[in-house]
């Protein structure tokens, strides 16, 4: 990733208010994630997730290329860097990336050097975007190049010497959400705040339990769970 200026700020500062979504989030990171040892934050925004995370056993890198955001970072008490070219072979125990692969042009090339910092054997959760039918004026604001299907994202994984372990979609109520958002919500791009604290509260914990008939078939995310060989 390059140093570069995220426009779409005021979205993820609207989504830190959808609780059950980040809790769900963290959830996922957790299942996956070793008691102790050096996670790989890729995309780490603000330090949102490094936040809830973090612990006295764990050690945050965190690649973020925003400079203001990696600032806020820094002000937490973690590293920050622009890249992973900073960070050398086999430095990391663990790593996580959500939402963030998206807006990589060259999303391989992003996969390839986070499967270099990882030591053999590693987790890589990745959290995407789903479906390109979905693609709105969201997705332009915030620069995203792509919405993922779980053929490609296994795809890629397995190309950058990856072993996949699961991959399946995830909140499938938010496909018809996401639909009625891009044919008459807004042009701009914006979030509601009321919208997203609704669909959060209400639709969102349903979703979830529909997630286990349908994870095959559709949602408005892609979830990987990806292994670093030993």
């Amino acid at each position: 990733m390059k140093n570069f200026d995220y426009t779409g700020k005021d979205n993820l500062d609207i989504m830190s208010f959808a609780k059950n979504y980040n809790k769900y989030l963290t959830k996922l990171v957790e299942a996956h994630a070793p008691d102790g040892g050096t996670f790989l934050d890729f995309g780490a925004g603000t330090g949102f997730f490094a936040e809830r995370v973090s612990n006295q056993k764990r050690k945050l890198l965190c690649v973020e290329p925003d400079d203001d955001q990696a600032d806020e970072i820094r002000k937490k008490g973690f590293r920050a860097v622009i890249n992973c070219e900073e960070l050398i072979d086999r430095a990391a125990d663990f790593s996580y990336s959500l939402n963030v692969l998206e807006h990589i042009e060259d999303d391989c090339k992003a996969m390839r050097e986070i499967y270099r910092v990882l030591k053999p054997g590693s987790f890589f959760v990745v959290y995407v975007p789903a479906m390109p039918c979905l693609y709105s004026s969201m997705d332009e604001k915030v620069k995203h190049f792509r919405r993922y299907t779980r053929r490609e994202l296994t795809s890629k994984l397995k190309s950058e010497g990856f072993d996949v372990v699961s991959c399946r979609y995830a909140d499938i109520l938010g496909v018809p959400a996401t639909l009625a958002y891009k044919l008459v919500g807004s042009k701009s791009g914006d979030v509601s705040l009321r919208g997203l604290v609704a669909y959060d509260r209400y639709a969102f914990p349903l979703s979830k339990v529909l997630d286990t008939l349908t994870h095959r078939i559709a949602g408005k995310n892609v979830l990987a769970v990806a292994r670093k060989p030993i």
